[in-house]
């Protein structure tokens, strides 16, 4: 076996990230480490990468002990951490050359990364911080590669990349397949699953099965990996159904006409328009780069547009910022929330930004915390819970002040296909009592819960419709389909 772990435990503190775990990974396979942030991912991998040490257990890699040989270990292992792991002062070409350095590699030797290396070369004078983030990922991976290792260990390389950046990123893992090496991948991204040799379902720092996705999906009768991830969690939950919206006789909260954001002479948002009514789950999709994100810092009074119209709640986005910050709320693709204050800490300190005091926050945080029986975690600092956790309690933080309109950017990121479930449940519910709800993610499954979709391309929206006409119209299987039908179309692209 390449890699091998037998009876692994890992403790920091009281918290047991890893317990009694056992996997072998063969030469040349493909193998998936799936469950979501905190599992046990990365602390799998630091053990591996002999950056530390397992509390009891045995691991080996190409037959070396991950304690005793850990020099000879990292000749032989190529890695790619969760975090942009370069040097983003440095350029591009500089970065890969500083990595030939540190394996004592000639530096002009890309033979096992030039289908790669093709692609980012023109950029080559960039620094690494201004790349996109599909192409980031990219020299990382040249970078892992540049001493043509024997084993390759990847944390999260796709996790915030859109759906079809993920799909070439796979594409090159199969081709290094096809090298002899072997790999060990970790992904929070169920579909992911299905495009390795064998898997690991990992949750807790416990491994709960270990097979071939369709072996698992044939032993558990589940349609997907995902179901087979939620059965083994104890969760029956089904999925959701996608609802019954019609936007007729609703006001219309968001109205955008025409609207540009131009930073010289690049365009990130190009002339944009479309509408979302009240009450309505307005998807906002992209791939990186697309301009979605400017988008939305326009619409939430973070950023002027050049030209264009845009009413949020009632107030122009050229001229009351403040008015329309005071009618949203805000939930960003990172946790929003301050991790050293207590649960409650952090609701007093939002309720007061968003104008809330005295009884009426007492009030509505502690029939928050009922409703999302966080009531013994009243006093619990942020940092100590589990992701699940923080992203409910920052949505429903959000919404405490009561807004017609909450801004959702990437809200499920990382975590397990259960709180992703219960997740969307919450947002079906505040849609149901009038909140519109204009969200952005890279799950193509979550789309299909929102009532209409628009598609960003280049700056301009490429399409806009109900998921049902969008699958329909494009002549094909699912949203993912979709969006990768159109996506391919963009010159920018997040790679």
């Amino acid at each position: 076996m390449c890699v091998s772990l037998r009876n692994i435990s890992k403790k920091y503190g009281g918290v047991e990230a890893l317990r009694d775990v056992s996997l072998t990974v063969k030469k040349g396979e493909l193998f998936g480490l799936i469950g979501p942030d905190g599992a046990g991912k990365t602390s799998i991998f630091h053990i591996l990468t002999t950056l530390r040490k397992a509390d009891s257990g045995e691991a080996r890699v190409c037959g070396l002990d991950c304690i005793g040989d850990y020099r000879e270990i990292r000749t032989r292992l190529g890695y790619m951490p969760g975090r942009f792991s370069l040097y983003p002062d440095l350029t591009v070409e500089e970065n890969l050359n500083f990595f030939a350095s540190i394996f004592g590699v000639d530096k002009n030797d890309h033979s096992l990364i030039k289908p790669i290396w093709r692609q980012i070369e023109p950029f080559r004078k960039r620094r690494a911080g201004k790349l996109s983030g599909g192409m980031k990922q990219k020299l990382a991976l040249c970078c892992a590669l540049i001493h043509k290792p024997e084993v390759l260990l990847l944390d999260e390389p796709t996790t915030g990349v859109d759906a079809v950046s993920r799909q070439e990123f796979w594409q090159m893992l199969r081709s290094l397949k096809g090298e002899n090496i072997t790999i060990l991948v970790s992904t929070p991204y169920m579909d992911e699953a299905m495009l390795c040799d064998r898997i690991a379902l990992i949750n807790e720092g416990v491994i709960m099965e270990t097979d071939t996705p369709q072996g698992l999906i044939d032993k558990y009768r589940m349609p997907t990996i995902e179901d087979v991830f939620v059965k083994l969690m104890g969760n029956l939950s089904d999925r959701l159904q996608a609802r019954a919206f019609d936007a007729v006789g609703r006001d219309v909260v968001i109205d955008v006409k025409g609207l540009t954001k131009s930073f010289g002479g690049f365009k990130a948002v190009d002339n944009i328009s479309f509408s979302v009514a009240k009450g309505e789950i307005f998807g906002f999709l992209g791939a990186n780069g697309a301009g979605k994100t400017t988008a939305m810092r326009i619409l939430c009074g973070l950023s002027i547009p050049t030209s264009g119209t845009g009413i949020v709640a009632g107030h122009n986005v050229m001229t009351d910022a403040e008015q329309i910050k005071k009618h949203i709320g805000y939930m960003s693709q990172k946790f929003s929330l301050y991790d050293d204050l207590t649960v409650w800490e952090n609701i007093e300190l939002y309720g007061g930004i968003y104008g809330l005091y005295g009884n009426e926050l007492k009030r509505r945080g502690e029939e928050m915390l009922e409703k999302l029986r966080f009531t013994n975690a009243k006093e619990t600092i942020v940092k100590s819970l589990p992701l699940g956790w923080k992203q409910k309690l920052a949505f429903s933080v959000a919404m405490i002040h009561r807004p017609g309109i909450v801004f959702l950017d990437e809200p499920t990121g990382g975590v397990d296909p259960v709180v992703r479930r219960q997740f969307w449940g919450m947002i079906y519910e505040a849609a149901q009592g009038g909140t519109t709800i204009f969200v952005t993610t890279h799950y193509m499954d979550e789309a299909e819960y929102c009532d209409r979709i628009s598609i960003m391309v280049d700056g301009r929206i490429e399409a806009l419709d109900t998921p049902a006409n969008l699958i329909k119209n494009y002549g094909a299987r699912n949203m993912d389909e979709v969006f990768r039908t159109l996506a391919r179309k963009g010159v920018r692209g997040g790679w």
